[in-house]
């Protein structure tokens, strides 16, 4: 558990170190988020190292990952125990998933892998992770809400941003694991190779289920740093 002060909190999903998705997602990333370390990049004959450096260092920063509670900053008179004590609640009241098998797809202006089906439950459990911890969050200051609005959201997204501070919650809500930062820029060849790449290298994971089996708290030490895995908190076994 952290014992100093941090910048951002967030709930992510994150497999255990030792699967192979988890390898598979740090290697490309060039990063653990869970041992805080860096990694080799794999090597692609289609893509210089400096171009797929480039275009996965945003997503890096975050860690390998999907997104149960987008990160927040804890709010004033709080403690940063609380977040925890949160984290074991929610884990002990909610039971681990099978997702559906993942595939890759492009998010609009980045490249992800989703399940390939939906899932209730799955939806479920992340809106309970923002109806968990959203009590000790910061609200968004006016600065902040004119940022988050850059972006076009629907009317339904933006309600999702003033009451959760996050537009991509509840229905508007798409589970995902982020491979790269903006797509805006590259050429159709070089999309496409991108796309053959990320095909290549999570292989040997597309098409398996997906056992979320934890949920972790994730933490950004200071603002702009690489977020990193402070606890794993282990749901109940179904």
């Amino acid at each position: 558990m952290p014992q100093v002060a941090i910048h951002r909190h967030a709930a992510y999903y994150a497999p255990a170190a030792h699967s192979p998705l988890a390898q598979l997602g740090a290697q490309w990333l060039g990063r653990c988020a869970q041992s805080r370390r860096a990694m080799r990049q794999p090597d692609f004959r289609t893509i210089s190292p400096e171009t797929f450096h480039a275009r996965t260092a945003a997503a890096a920063r975050y860690g390998w990952h999907a997104t149960m509670k987008a990160p927040f900053a804890l709010k004033p008179g709080a403690q940063m125990d609380a977040i925890p004590r949160a984290f074991i609640s929610l884990a002990q009241s909610k039971k681990a998933l099978t997702l559906p098998p993942l595939t890759l797809r492009n998010m609009g202006d980045y490249l992800a892998l989703v399940p390939n089906a939906p899932s209730s439950a799955l939806q479920e459990l992340a809106f309970d992770c923002v109806r968990t911890l959203h009590p000790l969050a910061e609200p968004l200051s006016d600065q902040q809400l004119v940022q988050r609005r850059l972006t076009r959201l629907t009317a339904s997204q933006d309600a999702m941003l003033l009451q959760w501070s996050y537009p991509f919650v509840g229905e508007e809500f798409q589970w995902h694991m982020t491979l790269t930062g903006s797509l805006s820029g590259l050429t159709d060849g070089e999309l496409q190779a991108l796309r053959e790449a990320a095909l290549q290298w999570f292989g040997p994971v597309l098409n398996q289920a997906v056992e979320l089996d934890a949920i972790c708290w994730f933490v950004e030490p200071v603002a702009g740093g690489d977020l990193y895995e402070a606890q794993r908190f282990a749901l109940a076994q179904a």
